[in-house]
């Protein structure tokens, strides 16, 4: 069987963890918007990585615009965002509200903790955050944004071990 990993990293957390998964699982790991129409058509399976932006995935335009070509191929979408993993319920809407209906049907989900650098974002993302962070204020909510790190290959474990059992890909 024959797979690929497409992502779209903003800050490189997802491309960190296509990367571990790409090296685990001896398969290409691609930017989204290099992968190429004869690529998605050889592909059994997919491996989908995005991050989350201020409520939106940022593979969201891509999963649109290829909706047609990845409709009834197996997915496995990985989501890198700071929400905790508790919160099941937000993680899950996330995927709903941004990813075709059509996908959803054949999609494995699975959340993986990111990264922030506050120095390393962009004026606007920084302001956008200290936006968030006030409004969050106002509202009696905690909002952190503080740097963390949660970046770790061991997490990746399950998506892995589900591509190896399901395909019987060697790492």
């Amino acid at each position: 069987m024959h797979g690929i990993i497409i992502y779209q990293s903003k800050y490189g957390a997802t491309r960190q963890y296509a990367e571990w998964i790409s090296q685990t699982l001896q398969v290409p790991a691609i930017e989204a918007n290099k992968v190429t129409p004869a690529q998605l058509a050889t592909a059994d399976f997919l491996i989908l990585g995005t991050s989350i932006y201020i409520g939106k995935m940022l593979l969201r335009p891509w999963l649109q615009q290829h909706e047609g070509q990845l409709a009834g191929k197996p997915l496995y979408l990985f989501v890198v965002c700071a929400t905790k993993p508790e919160e099941a319920d937000k993680l899950n809407g996330y995927v709903a509200q941004n990813m075709p209906a059509l996908l959803l049907v054949h999609c494995h989900r699975y959340f993986l903790p990111g990264k922030i650098r506050f120095s390393d974002l962009s004026l606007a993302d920084k302001l956008k955050v200290r936006a968030g962070s006030f409004m969050a204020k106002l509202t009696g909510q905690q909002f952190d944004v503080s740097d963390f790190n949660r970046l770790d290959p061991v997490l990746t474990s399950p998506l892995v071990q589900d591509i190896q059992q399901r395909y019987q890909v060697q790492s």
